[in-house]
């Protein structure tokens, strides 16, 4: 009840003026009065949860909401499609599955205009916009709040350091994933001019009724300097007081996002200059070459993999991925990049029902479900990858960026013998090594979108999607399967504002094109 009361408390102070607030405010409810309350409330309201949920441990699905669609957009999956459904101890678990799951995800994995008003389904497409808005909302207020504060002890002034640097590391998270739903990706060409999100950094919501317009979306450029200017503090602050738990932010973490955002607006010195004085001392890899191979007994991403440095929200791929009719199946386009010799290929499997590729065992799933996203993790992974595109991109950096390419290589593939890359054929070998590292981590789509602005080597691809439809009972046999192509700089790669949101406001909020999708043919 205290926190139910302190996040309604913490809500209503961002929606009024501060100076009357204890004289209106009902002596039912807190006001946060110390770190703690604020930690609790992170935990409790900003930090999106994994859940683990207790026996019969029933899965979460993907359902449209905040952030559990990523892996389902770009090129690493496909539809399934099969004569007949498959079902488990006589019970209709695939069209139990079908009605609860996949129709609400259509509109995301075939790139519709609208993604939630279609001909499969019909539903509020806010999901994802109303709660990563509502979380900063929290962050906002206890940024301002905490400055307000009695720091007493060394113990207090920690966990000040502590809570604001998360605070700062979120919001840029929540913001990044805004911007890259919502906005173009990042041109230095034109990043000024190209709109991304409404950018609120303050407590308080300012409503005019005189006005036509309440909030305007904010230029890509001025919202990137907001991340690397939250993320700067988030390091200042956590070098003073971090933690170093998987599922709270911490100095590690915030660098490594840093590194991602430069990357993303092609800082490549930047990059480079960050993450270059952290490797003597972090940035552990875990060598596949002398583990077993994967099974159901020995998974890569657990929360005791020492490779990981921050996690939230759930698992979603690992579970529809099972390459069973109608469920999405791994494409035979990742799985080829894998040599014989590449450890990471036994992730997948093959169904011997379908003939498609499952995702098996990159996470653990089962009887206990991971308690590592795949959607909003960090892991050490990535700092060499970054590392390696960005001294390829330099164009002066060739021999450092093939040192980190075979650096991660060396512990993924067996026999590995060192390679030596130049100009574009060596960005290749990096974007590629990324596709197949982070694979179902919540990187590609967004990665495909930054790679069609890249200078030098810009690079786009058209895209085919399968989606099967099955008649109903009893035999739930296949009626079609449509086939659905999302064209090289197709506009798609950009959500449009959610409709609610465009038409809040008397004068509507520019939104962004988004070409009607039809299926390309039917099979």
């Amino acid at each position: 009840m205290k926190l139910k009361n302190i996040v309604f408390g913490i809500l209503l102070l961002s929606l009024t003026g501060c100076g009357d607030f204890l004289d209106e405010f009902s002596q039912t409810y807190i006001r946060a009065s110390k770190i703690s309350d604020y930690d609790e409330l992170l935990l409790g309201s900003v930090y999106m949860p994994s859940r683990n949920p207790a026996p019969p441990y029933s899965y979460v699905y993907p359902s449209g909401n905040s952030c559990d669609f990523f892996n389902l957009l770009d090129d690493d999956i496909n539809g399934v499609e099969m004569e007949k459904l498959y079902t488990y101890g006589g019970n209709n678990y695939a069209t139990t599955q079908w009605q609860s799951m996949a129709k609400v995800l259509f509109g995301y994995t075939t790139w519709q205009q609208d993604i939630c008003n279609t001909e499969m389904t019909t539903h509020d497409d806010r999901q994802t916009w109303v709660d990563l808005y509502q979380r900063i909302a929290i962050l906002n207020t206890t940024l301002e709040e905490i400055d307000r504060l009695d720091i007493s002890t060394d113990k207090e002034r920690q966990d000040y350091y502590r809570v604001k640097g998360e605070c700062h590391f979120l919001r840029a998270q929540f913001y990044f994933i805004l911007t890259n739903l919502y906005g173009k990706p990042y041109n230095p060409a034109t990043a000024s001019s190209d709109l991304g999100v409404p950018l609120k950094l303050t407590s308080g919501v300012e409503h005019d009724k005189n006005k036509e317009t309440q909030f305007d979306r904010t230029p890509l450029s001025v919202i990137y300097e907001q991340l690397v200017a939250d993320l700067k503090n988030s390091i200042t602050c956590l070098s003073e007081s971090s933690k170093n738990v998987l599922y709270r932010a911490s100095k590690d973490a915030a660098v490594l996002l840093l590194s991602r955002v430069y990357l993303y607006m092609q800082k490549w010195e930047e990059v480079k200059n960050l993450l270059e004085p952290t490797f003597n001392n972090s940035y552990f890899l875990s060598s596949m070459v002398t583990m077993e191979p994967f099974d159901n007994e020995n998974r890569f991403l657990t929360e005791d993999n020492a490779e990981l440095i921050f996690s939230q929200a759930s698992l979603f791929s690992q579970i529809i991925m099972t390459a069973y009719a109608p469920d999405f199946c791994v494409s035979q386009d990742l799985y080829n990049l894998y040599g014989e010799e590449d450890c990471r290929r036994s992730f997948f499997t093959r169904n011997g029902q379908t003939d498609s590729l499952a995702l098996s065992y990159k996470y653990y799933t089962g009887n206990h479900q991971s308690r590592v996203s795949d959607v909003l993790m960090l892991r050490n992974a990535e700092a060499y990858l970054n590392m390696a595109e960005a001294c390829a991109m330099m164009g002066n950096q060739d021999a450092l960026a093939n040192q980190y390419l075979n650096s991660l290589r060396r512990t993924r593939i067996k026999n590995y013998v060192d390679q030596n890359y130049a100009g574009e054929e060596l960005v290749r070998q990096i974007r590629n090594e990324r596709r197949k590292e982070l694979c179902f981590e919540g990187h590609r789509w967004f990665d495909l979108r930054r790679y069609s602005v890249a200078q030098p080597y810009p690079y786009t691809k058209k895209i085919y999607r399968k989606y099967s439809v099955y008649g109903g009972y009893p035999n739930y046999l296949l009626d079609h399967t449509y086939t659905y192509v999302l064209e090289e700089n197709d506009p798609a790669y950009t959500f449009d504002i959610p409709k609610s949101v465009k038409e809040f406001d008397v004068k509507p909020m520019p939104g962004n094109e988004r070409p009607v999708r039809g299926a390309l043919e039917e099979i």
